[in-house]
């Protein structure tokens, strides 16, 4: 690795960053794991360019806001998170986390608030929302703990591994996600600023 990380939004434990070319290698070789794959349905290997070309087509672009997770015990890039298909004029927009390193151990989680925080708080989005396979009862537990709530199922609309299952689908509005969870963000809001209205 080129580069240091340069953190946008630190939490506790997790820190996020912009992506960076110089870890393509490494989010290519997440993206290809076949847990990660299976979980994003993303399940066509991806070369180092194919990476490469995807990463430096969404940056700078208005319509995504990606980001590196990394584990702030060490600053090892562990994933990463996305806002993406963000519709600013409506405030809208879906929520995309994987982590290739370290899970199961609470990063995921604070890597979705971190993220979610980011967009309620700086990009102004009122709606977030995601799909998630069925199967994937530990993201569902995992969006549910942030705010997430389940609002519909499109029955057989996914197929991992032979199996068909249910694509489950959630959203969060800016005020529950700050009912329910501290924004790191929210004081760092410059002085004489109101706080907006839900």
């Amino acid at each position: 690795m080129d580069e240091q990380p340069g953190f946008v939004i630190e939490g506790a434990r997790v820190a996020l960053g912009p992506l960076r070319m110089d870890l393509v290698a490494t989010y290519q070789r997440w993206e290809n794991d076949l847990e990660v794959a299976n979980a994003n349905g993303r399940v066509i290997p991806l070369t180092l360019e194919a990476e490469r070309e995807r990463i430096a087509g969404r940056n700078g672009k208005p319509e995504f806001c990606d980001f590196t997770v990394y584990d702030r015990a060490d600053q090892a890039p562990i994933g990463w998170s996305s806002l993406f298909h963000i519709d600013h004029r409506n405030g809208s927009a879906q929520f995309g986390i994987d982590l290739g390193e370290r899970r199961s151990q609470g990063l995921g989680t604070e890597a979705t608030r971190l993220t979610l925080d980011w967009g309620f708080s700086v990009l102004g989005l009122h709606n977030i929302m995601l799909a998630v396979a069925a199967w994937n009862e530990r993201a569902i537990r995992v969006y549910a703990k942030v705010g997430f709530r389940e609002v519909g199922r499109r029955r057989g609309a996914g197929l991992t591994m032979g199996r068909r299952h249910d694509g489950v689908f959630m959203d969060l509005l800016a005020t529950e996600f700050l009912q329910a969870n501290e924004s790191v963000l929210a004081g760092r809001a410059p002085h004489g600023l109101r706080p907006a209205s839900g």
